[in-house]
Formats: C-alpha cells, sequence, structure tokens
C-alpha cells in the first residue's frame, strides 16, 4: 500500500506501521468524507437504530472470540497459532448462535425498552455481525504475528469502502430503515474475507491446528485469555457503550441517531493519530522501561506534552464551532448533534491524550489498576448518565454528564500511569517485562 521507493528506505517494523497507518487513514477519510452525505440520506431516527445495533454488536464483538485472539502471536509452532485462530473462531461462532437465541427469546422485549419497535427485526443481525468482527480481530492479530501488515492496512480500506458504499447505495434506494446497519455489516464481511484469503488456513499447518488433541491442548495451555482478559475487556467495551445505550433507553432513538453522529465526527482524530502514536509509544516506552526508567519517564512526558496541545487546540476548536460547523456540514437538523459535540469536547481532548498513554500501566504490569480504572468507569459513568436521566433531566444535560463523567475518568487514567512511571523511576515499582499478547490501552 506504500509506495515503492519509500518501503525501500524503511525497515519491516516501520513499513508494517505505515501501512497499517496508510490503510486506516483512507479509511478513515473515506467515511468522513461520506458522513455529510449520510446524514441527508437517513434522519437521526435511522441513524439511531444504527447506533443501538452497533453499539452492541462492538460490545458482543469484544468478547465473542473469548480474547483467544490475543493469544494468537504467543506459540513458537504455527500450527499452535492456528489452533488459538480455530478456537477463537470457534467461540465467535458459538456467540453468535447464542445470541441468535436471546434475539429470539428477548428480542421484543428489547425494542420495547429503546422504544422502537422498528428495532426488532435489525436485532438479528447483531450477534452475527459481532461475530465477523471477532473474526476479523482474530485474522488481524494472525496477520501480524507474521508480518503480513499490509493485508491490515487493506483490511482497513476495504471496510471502510464496504461500509460505506453500502450504505450510501441503501440511502438512496430508499432503505432509510436499516440502510446504515446494512453497510456496517457488509463492511465487518468485506474486512473478514480479504483477511482470511492471505491466512492459509487449508495447508498443512492450518490443518494441523484443527486436531482435536492441539485444540484441546491450546485451550487449555492459553485458558487465562477467556477467564481473566475476557472479563476485562468487557469492563472496558462497556466503560464507552453502555452510556450509551442508557442515553438511547431513557431519550429514545432520535437522540441515539445525534449522538451517534457526533461520536463518529469526534472519533476520528483518535483513530488517525491516537492509534499511530499508541503504537510507537508502546515501542519505545517498552524498550526504556526495560533498561533506562528515566528516559520511559521522558518519553512519557513528551507524549504527554504533544497529545496535551493537539487535545486542547481541538477541544477548544469543538468548543467554540460544534454547533455552526455540524449545521452546515451535515445539515440544519443535526445541529443538535453539534451541541452534543461541545459536550463532549473535554472527554475527547481528554481520551486524546489518556488512550495511548495508558498502555503504560500494561507494561508496568499494573493490570490491576487499568482492570480497578475499567470497573470504575463503567460504574462513574454510568451512573452519570442515570442519575441525569432519573432526575428528569433534558437529554443535553445527559449528554454534558456523560462528557464530563467520562472525562474525569480520563484524568484519572493518566494520573494513574504517571504514577505508575514515577514509582517504577523511584524504584518502587515491580519488575518490568513487556508481557506479550496482553491488551493494550483504553477506549
Amino acid at each position: 500500500m506504500l509506495p515503492s521507493a519509500l518501503r525501500a528506505r524503511l525497515t519491516v517494523s516501520s513499513r508494517g506501521l505505515l501501512s497499517i497507518v496508510f490503510g486506516t487513514f483512507c479509511g478513515q477519510v473515506l467515511a468522513l468524507a461520506a458522513a455529510p452525505l449520510l446524514s441527508r440520506l437517513y434522519d437521526p431516527a435511522a441513524f439511531g437504530m444504527f447506533t443501538i445495533v452497533s453499539t452492541l454488536a462492538a460490545t458482543v464483538s469484544t468478547v465473542a472470540a473469548l480474547r483467544f485472539e490475543l493469544a494468537v502471536p504467543l506459540p513458537r509452532a504455527e500450527s499452535d497459532a492456528y489452533s488459538l485462530v480455530f478456537l477463537g473462531l470457534l467461540a465467535a461462532a458459538g456467540t453468535a448462535v447464542l445470541g441468535t437465541a436471546v434475539v429470539a427469546l428477548s428480542g421484543g422485549w428489547i425494542a420495547e425498552s429503546f422504544h422502537e419497535p422498528g428495532l426488532r427485526p435489525w436485532l438479528w443481525a447483531v450477534p452475527w455481525i459481532a461475530a465477523l468482527g471477532a473474526a476479523v480481530v482474530v485474522f488481524s492479530q494472525f496477520a501480524a504475528r507474521n508480518r503480513r501488515y499490509a493485508s491490515i492496512g487493506r483490511r482497513n480500506l476495504y471496510q471502510a469502502s464496504a461500509m460505506v458504499t453500502v450504505q450510501v447505495a441503501a440511502g438512496a434506494a430508499g432503505a432509510t430503515s436499516g440502510g446504515m446497519i446494512m453497510g456496517y455489516g457488509a463492511g465487518q464481511a468485506v474486512a473478514a474475507v480479504s483477511l482470511a484469503r492471505t491466512l492459509g488456513l487449508g495447508g498443512a499447518d492450518g490443518r494441523a491446528g484443527l486436531a482435536p488433541a492441539r485444540l484441546r491442548r491450546c485451550a487449555v495451555a492459553y485458558r487465562r485469555f477467556p477467564l481473566l482478559l475476557a472479563p476485562s475487556g468487557l469492563l472496558n467495551i462497556l466503560g464507552g457503550q453502555l452510556p450509551v445505550l442508557l442515553i438511547a433507553y431513557w431519550y429514545g432513538t432520535e437522540v441515539a441517531g445525534w449522538l451517534g453522529l457526533t461520536q463518529r465526527v469526534l472519533a476520528v482524530p483518535a483513530a488517525l493519530i491516537g492509534a499511530a502514536v499508541a503504537q510507537v509509544y508502546l515501542a519505545e516506552f517498552s524498550r526504556s522501561a526495560r533498561d533506562d526508567p528515566e528516559r520511559a519517564r521522558r518519553i512519557f512526558r513528551r507524549g504527554s506534552r504533544s497529545l496535551g496541545l493537539a487535545a486542547v487546540l481541538g477541544g477548544l476548536a469543538v468548543l467554540l464551532t460544534g454547533p455552526q460547523a455540524f449545521a452546515l456540514v451535515f445539515g440544519e437538523r443535526w445541529g443538535t448533534s453539534g451541541s452534543y459535540a461541545q459536550a463532549l469536547a473535554l472527554s475527547m481532548a481528554t481520551q486524546f491524550v489518556a488512550a495511548p498513554l495508558s498502555q503504560t500501566l500494561i507494561v508496568l504490569e499494573r493490570q490491576g489498576m487499568q482492570f480497578a480504572w475499567d470497573a470504575g468507569r463503567v460504574v462513574v459513568v454510568s451512573a452519570a448518565v442515570a442519575v441525569a436521566a432519573l432526575t428528569g433531566c433534558s437529554d443535553r444535560t445527559a449528554v454534558w454528564a456523560f462528557g464530563l463523567s467520562s472525562a474525569l475518568c480520563y484524568l484519572i487514567c493518566w494520573l494513574a500511569a504517571r504514577y505508575a512511571v514515577t514509582a517504577r523511576t523511584r524504584g518502587a515499582g515491580t519488575a518490568v517485562a513487556r508481557p506479550a499478547g496482553v491488551p493494550t490501552g483504553v477506549g
């Protein structure tokens, strides 16, 4: 995906990073460029149904593979890595079947809870979209293990292209009730297929990895991933997704649609810049934390300053121009999304700084602090939204409660990382060993 002249001058790791960043950049730019058109093809209620379905799917997807994907880079034997791929896929398929049963039994109740009867038929898509998303992550980990970085970069571009194409085509054809959801599912399917074609699942190692005895052995050997990391991953994703579902539950799909567009736009800087910074920071900080704690502290400070400056500028721009900018770019009926953007500006800024640097806690083996933060965020942010709703506050007040409580949590996350770095520098931290296959960062 990179020009050949540039590729020749870079190391394998550098080429890999740039391939992923380039693919992500192109995909995000395409999705952002399509947003003004989609906002005119779909009304806030349609965006709201999409927000509910995509939020449910993203939550389930995080744990659908039981976190076996995080173990894929670890085994020495390629056949064992394939076994972990198959375990992740089997878990995802089982999750889809279980989720389908849940929808069959409770789909009507779920739709009624969100005061949107038209939501029920689209709930059937949730478990299968989640399973596809889990498969994409499993395949991506295997591709990264074998340094097939260009495949990951292409996946990001193909996924965004398929999603946008189907969403625009469905909206233009008048399928406004679920066109956004169909596009989301199409993007996941295209991403999964594009990666699966490069994995060689039918080769000798792949067939060996599918042997029942090897599958059982790998499931036992890597049991800590589903037992320990799956609950942690679920807490992490719920911290960001549960408040959105609560707002949709108490205020309806139109409010959820306004909020969904706001989050879609505000997430772009983190996806374009924050993800790349996180990759570089993890590599540099991990190397220094082992051998030169003082340099690691300087890397943390430098990263905080650079990200902080960008966050302040971006946050001020959103605060000053949110409603006007959203109304101009997306249409007058989306001015409320601009007001929501103002409410989430501080959260966006603090997340932009804290999320990449939160990997500090993982590298310094402060998983307990990370788990406590994940659990605390779920409670604090969800409680803030619930209190606003139950006391009769407006939707804007609830979104402000969401934004301010999230900002507080991200500030605490950064302070925890700063404490861990300082403790390590002073010799008070635990011995550092860079753990492999452990989830990094917060969402």
